[in-house]
């Protein structure tokens, strides 16, 4: 009987073992033991080449299907005689994939101990879980070292993009610390770049032209120079509704731009003229970008209302570049060279929401949502990313008469159910029994995708009520409005992703979004040409840090943060 085979019954005692121990309790598939860590069992042997085709293939099984089929299949090739060192790289890809993330991270570490030949896979795999749990200084360190190796499988400008991207991630006090305790000279190069870059444009050169300022392994990326070299703007034009209903949208867009230009350009010689123009004056918004760009302008931003952003989509000729505030309904796949959707889309905290709880450990969730159109885009795009990240759903709730609410999460979270069977034993002997239903657990957090503060705050202390106040909960910013109101009690504890401009020691109303909003529209307008040229994460936004698309859509990253009593706390996202 060879070693690994062996390890595959001490594996099957251990579960065996564990499983009897267990009593009759229900274990869900998320929480099984996996593997026992044992000095005893064999070890992986230097040299031993991964078998990537197995290792892929079992993982996608883990995502796609189930963790039971993807351990039969791991257990299947164990009885083939799989060499150790791919057994180690499945076992710690299940227990990624089962919340075990601590089993995880310890056989990857293991793998790289015994054996040197997979240490460029335990490298890229510890690169991707630490972005995902939002460790981009770990990130970044793993995608510096694959690419001084010369193994980081991928383009070299990929790669300058990505660390680039990483280190943007970074708070500021992390990066200047990095900075003075660093001892590779081309490591301090890029922190030393990524602190020239958030000082602005001047600075940036200011440091470029030092005498070997420039990093070599990996090089610089190259939509820096785009940035640098980008052509001046002479005249910037906002396409805004500045009478009727949604005038103070407008207005706060336009006060937004206007303090970000003064900003950025405090030499009124060397700064852009921006004018204003009332797209409500105009039936047709078409008529108003002609007009625009017959005035001199370089580039347009505009318009705000999801109608009047579908039409501009639709003209045929746009001779001047466009950054929109909104998004249409249907972004196209090919590239878009003139065009820019920047816009407080909620899909992209919907997905972003599904990663952090991810990250944090979560492998089974339930998820609440309004039953309306905007609460189905937003369950949709959630969805989506979770299962694509390997999450299961467990239960799924929308919610359209909020009499019905309270009933429903009961029946939902497995509290209604245990409630009423109580209540027939009460009847059946006629005396009250001093019990309360129990819940189902086979989930670790919830997603609540409430549309506003108000229904969050009808929610939460529903969810509290059938016995989930200890299951961490994750939702959008839509449920905080900026209001300091001492009903926000009722979310104590829950997470939730907001734009920087809403956190302390900001204070945020529901027009503060709308002025971040019209600042990033300017700044990405001074990076343009920097913006076409990457797919990552390039500008750190006050509604979030951005990146721009292939398609022209411009996706946001927002920061974490929670009610703590009725107050908001910014939360890291380790």
């Amino acid at each position: 009987m060879t070693a690994v085979v062996q390890y595959f019954f001490v594996t099957l005692a251990a579960l065996a073992l564990l499983a009897g121990c267990a009593g009759s309790g229900t274990v869900s598939e998320g929480s099984a033991p996996l593997v026992i860590v044992d000095e005893t069992l064999p070890l992986p042997k230097e040299g031993e080449r991964l078998n990537m085709r197995a290792i892929k293939r079992i993982s996608r099984l883990a995502k796609s299907e189930s963790l039971l089929v993807a351990r039969h299949e791991r257990n299947q090739l164990l009885l083939a005689d799989i060499d150790a060192s791919t057994l180690v790289a499945i076992d710690s890809q299940l227990a990624w994939f089962s919340g075990d993330v601590i089993l995880a991270d310890q056989l990857l570490e293991k793998l790289a101990r015994d054996n040197t030949a997979a240490l460029d896979y335990v490298l890229s795999e510890q690169e991707q879980r630490s972005a995902l749990t939002g460790d981009w200084l770990t990130a970044a360190k793993r995608l510096f070292h694959l690419s001084r190796r010369g193994s980081a499988g991928r383009q070299s400008d990929t790669v300058s993009d990505q660390l680039f991207a990483y280190l943007l991630r970074l708070d500021s006090a992390i990066l200047h610390e990095q900075l003075q305790d660093t001892e590779s000279p081309d490591w301090r190069r890029w922190l030393a770049m990524q602190v020239a870059y958030r000082q602005g444009l001047e600075a940036f050169s200011a440091w470029q032209r030092q005498k070997n300022a420039l990093p070599q392994s990996p090089a610089i990326p190259r939509h820096l120079t785009q940035w640098t070299q980008s052509r001046d703007l002479e005249r910037i034009t906002l396409l805004l509704p500045l009478e009727g209903t949604l005038a103070a949208a407008g207005e706060a867009v336009l006060s937004g731009a206007m303090a970000q230009l003064y900003t950025l350009f405090p030499d009124p010689r060397s700064r852009p003229a921006l004018s204003a123009m009332d797209s409500t004056r105009t039936d047709d918004v078409r008529t108003a970008y002609r007009q625009a760009t017959e005035d001199g302008a370089d580039l347009v931003i505009g318009p705000l209302t999801k109608t009047d952003v579908t039409r501009l989509r639709q003209l045929a000729q746009r001779p001047v570049p466009v950054i929109a505030l909104n998004q249409t309904d249907d972004l196209p796949d090919r590239p878009a060279r003139d065009w820019i959707s920047l816009s407080l889309a909620p899909e992209d905290e919907a997905r972003q929401i599904a990663d952090i709880a991810f990250g944090r450990a979560c492998r089974n969730a339930i998820v609440i949502a309004a039953d309306t159109q905007r609460g189905l885009r937003l369950l949709t795009a959630f969805e989506q990313r979770w299962t694509g990240r390997g999450g299961k759903l467990r239960g799924r709730l929308l919610i359209d008469d909020p009499a019905e609410t309270n009933e429903a999460m009961g029946k939902l979270l497995g509290s209604g159910s245990s409630d009423q069977r109580i209540r027939s034993v009460e009847r059946a002997f006629d005396l009250p029994v001093d019990a309360r239903g129990r819940g189902r657990t086979d989930f670790e957090c919830i997603f609540m995708l409430a549309p506003d503060p108000a229904t969050a705050r009808t929610w939460r202390p529903l969810l509290v009520f059938h016995m989930t106040g200890d299951v961490p909960v994750y939702a959008t910013s839509a449920i905080n409005d900026g209001d300091d109101d001492t009903r926000n009690r009722d979310l104590n504890g829950v997470m939730f992703v907001e734009t920087p401009a809403m956190l302390p020691p900001n204070t945020g109303s529901r027009l503060t979004r709308l002025k971040a909003l019209g600042q990033d529209a300017i700044t990405l307008a001074l990076h343009w040409e920097q913006a076409a040229a990457t797919d990552y994460w390039i500008i750190q936004g006050e509604t979030g840090v951005l990146r721009r698309k292939k398609n022209g859509s411009v996706e946001r990253a927002l920061e974490l943060a929670t009610f703590d009593g009725s107050q908001i706390r910014s939360r890291p996202l380790r």
